[in-house]
């Protein structure tokens, strides 16, 4: 993603699947990664989002989903906010708007 349009917030979702069907996990929360429009190049078990605070945080909740329904036991999530981002309940104002 260019600088002038970094995403507030970053998500790394690592999926553990259960013994039975570990591809079917996997493929579930990569389809709802792509469905959600923020999907990024992850690793063999990674799902990676960027985007929005709003738009990172329903993908999340999406591919979690996702991955329990099709069986995963485990669906490990890491979070990032960049430093300059809003924080909950603040809105952009003045320079913000225009710097970022």
């Amino acid at each position: 993603m260019p600088g002038y349009e970094r995403a507030e917030l970053t998500a790394e979702l690592r999926v553990l699947p259960a013994t039975e069907a570990p591809q079917k996990q996997l493929d579930a929360a990569r389809r709802a990664a792509a469905e959600a429009g923020l999907a990024s190049e992850g690793g063999p078990e990674t799902v990676m989002l960027a985007g929005s605070r709003e738009e990172v945080l329903e993908g999340v909740r999406r591919v979690v989903e996702a991955a329990l329904d099709a069986g995963a036991r485990v669906v490990e999530v890491r979070v990032e906010a960049q430093p300059d981002a809003p924080r909950f309940g603040e809105e952009r104002t003045g320079r913000e708007e225009r710097d970022g």
